[in-house]
């Protein structure tokens, strides 16, 4: 009973209070009007980064737009529908499968690169824009490569990234999105077909390898005689790649030494050491060496 009284005292004392000192009750004014903007800015104003944009609904319609900065938002009547991030987004893109039209299978990946320039259109025209862009760039990259053949897929990949672009490009500008860039990093032909392309890498690096052993042996004949007769190709190629290693040193000389030479001697001196044991390497290197020179005049 005694807490009840001295709460109603309280009370009264205040109202007095104020209806007797002015100061009083200008103060009261201030603190009533900055728990009013309080709650103002708690209820009512939302603020929205340089990089977003909301949709605002006024009783479950469109209305607006929002962002950027601060925007009122009557609570009750409006909502907030979504809020998205209109910075340029990128996406992975992975095909499993797509047959060109030679009937060869193709596995593409890469990444594509997007925009949304109206959060209207984005919201309110498609349920997921995310989904749709992806599905839409696995249809139109399948389109695309049936339009193609496979030799034509290798040879014109900036080709491809820019049919792929505008194709999905058009589309996408209903839903207020841009597709700006699409770049195919990769492409994986089928395995029976990557190892016919790999066994006739093969095939030429063997003819190029038989090539060069029998231009080696050729110049050996020519420079040493009937010395070279004695040798096997190794202790033949290396006094070749000895030959070129030291004219790759000379300024003057117009003849273009590969690096991975060095790579090849290296692995060829213990094969070679114990032919050549006992002969005059410097002699004949420098045989082969005057050889070479005179085959390149």
């Amino acid at each position: 009973m005694l807490i009840e009284l001295l709460v109603v005292a309280g009370i009264i004392g205040l109202i007095l209070l104020w209806i007797i000192n002015q100061a009083f009750r200008i103060l009261t004014y201030l603190m009533g009007g900055l728990i009013v903007i309080a709650l103002f800015f708690k209820f009512f104003v939302k603020k929205y980064e340089e990089t977003e944009r909301a949709i605002i609904f006024r009783m479950g319609k469109f209305n607006r737009v929002a962002g950027p900065g601060w925007s009122i938002v009557i609570p009750f009547f409006e909502k907030e529908f979504a809020k998205i991030d209109v910075r340029t987004h990128t996406m992975n893109m992975v095909v499993p499968v797509a047959f060109t039209s030679d009937d060869l299978r193709l596995k593409l990946s890469g990444v594509y690169y997007y925009k949304i320039i109206d959060p209207e259109k984005a919201i309110l025209k498609v349920k997921s824009y995310q989904r749709g862009i992806n599905n839409l760039v696995l249809s139109e990259t399948r389109n695309t490569i049936a339009s193609m053949t496979m030799r034509e897929v290798f040879a014109n990949l900036g080709k491809l990234n820019d049919l792929l672009k505008d194709a999905i490009r058009h589309k996408t500008m209903k839903w207020g999105i841009d597709v700006d860039m699409v770049q195919v990093s990769g492409i994986t032909p089928p395995e029976e077909i990557a190892e016919a392309m790999q066994a006739k890498e093969i095939e030429a690096q063997q003819l190029q390898a038989q090539r060069f052993r029998a231009e080696a042996r050729k110049v050996g004949i020519e420079a040493i005689g009937e010395a070279a007769k004695k040798l096997d190709d190794f202790s033949i190629m290396y006094l070749y790649l000895e030959a070129l290693k030291e004219l790759g040193k000379g300024q003057a000389t117009k003849l273009i030494f590969p690096m991975q030479f060095m790579s090849i001697l290296d692995g060829m001196k213990g094969d070679v050491g114990k032919a050549l044991a006992g002969l005059n390497v410097t002699g004949m290197v420098n045989a082969f060496k005057g050889k070479i020179l005179e085959s390149q005049k």
